[in-house]
């Protein structure tokens, strides 16, 4: 091997330059594509090293595949993927749904438990009381199976909600929905999402699965989390952010700051927007898809909100941020209500 394990990786002819992975070293790929073989293969599995003997050859880049664009007509940009994945995503699939509210598109929503719609507090935060409640559940319902641009309602894929609203937690921005059984007899719930994993800084890539723009369900797949923790890379890479923010922005604003506001946040960058809030993310663990995280939004909050329309921000610019399911659990498990610590025992069934 010509490379220390020390050594970063250069990033200045791809798409990594001036992303978080721009500091990677080798060490920290290494461990990526280890852990990668493990979600597949189990803690136990073999690992194979294979020399390629590239040293000496060629260095024209029209010799060597790329992901930044074609080569050459006809040319692939984008590498093969093992048809478990997409089977697993498929399954996940089944289990997402995009929530309406007064008939338009509010966020995403996935099964849990035996009944319940895990989503975004914020997503429904417009037609909650006080209590705790729906105010009408009348005006929402979750539509599951919207895999078309232009797909009409379809009544066995539609449903509404009970009254009651059973968990919220303003820090995590999470709660918990209980689906109403169907009018149609013969049309049962989804199936839920029943296997948990925790959130690593280099686990294998996490798919998120959800309604992007309000539109039919997408998913966004090679999305590697980062967490901020005292002085490593994801922390400096906020801190260029922050101070880049209040010099660019008219107020003056640090619109990262909140990244680093309690509870912890997974850090990510995605393709998705508005809508995709409540999004499960999900990583492919024993041959089974396994949710780690859940979508809440993005920084700057003043590009989502569309605040300085005239200005344009780069996307390694945006952050996109959402909960690990193993936060959630614990603070269900530890409520001080009864009916909270069941209703974690019944949607954490799993944990792989």
């Amino acid at each position: 091997m010509t490379k220390e394990f020390e050594d970063v990786v250069s990033s200045e002819k791809d798409e990594r330059k001036g992303s978080v992975f721009s500091t990677w070293t080798y060490k920290d790929y290494l461990r990526l594509w280890v852990n990668s073989i493990k979600s597949f293969g189990g803690s136990d599995a073999t690992v194979l090293l294979v020399a390629t003997h590239a040293e000496g050859k060629t260095k024209d880049p029209k010799t060597k595949l790329s992901k930044t664009g074609p080569l050459y007509p006809f040319s692939k940009t984008t590498f093969q993927r093992d048809v478990m994945t997409s089977q697993l995503k498929a399954e996940v699939s089944r289990s997402v749904g995009m929530i309406y509210i007064d008939g338009h598109p509010a966020g995403t929503g996935f099964r849990v438990g035996d009944r319940y719609i895990m989503t975004c507090l914020h997503v429904i935060q417009s037609i909650i009381t006080e209590h705790r409640k729906l105010t009408d559940h009348s005006r929402i319902f979750i539509q599951f199976e919207r895999k078309l641009y232009l797909q009409d309602r379809e009544e066995k894929n539609s449903f509404n909600f009970e009254r009651s609203v059973h968990y919220v937690h303003d820090g995590f921005d999470v709660a918990l929905l209980e689906l109403k059984k169907h009018h149609l007899s013969d049309v049962g719930f989804p199936p839920a999402l029943s296997s948990f994993s925790t959130i690593q800084q280099f686990p294998s890539e996490v798919h998120l699965i959800g309604h992007p723009g309000g539109v039919q369900m997408k998913e966004d797949s090679e999305v590697y989390p980062g967490i901020i923790e005292p002085n490593n890379d994801v922390d400096k890479y906020i801190e260029d952010l922050s101070q880049w923010s209040v010099g660019y922005f008219p107020d003056g604003v640090d619109y990262y700051r909140e990244l680093r506001d309690p509870p912890r946040k997974i850090l990510f960058h995605s393709a998705f927007n508005q809508g995709s809030s409540g999004s499960p993310g999900v990583i492919l663990r024993q041959q089974r898809p396994s949710v780690v995280l859940i979508v809440r939004g993005g920084a700057p909050s003043c590009f989502y909100e569309n605040k300085f329309s005239n200005l344009s921000i780069e996307d390694n610019k945006k952050v996109e941020y959402g909960y690990a399911m193993e936060d959630i659990h614990q603070d269900m498990r530890t409520s001080q209500s009864e009916s909270i610590r069941k209703l974690a025992s019944e949607i954490f069934k799993e944990w792989i």
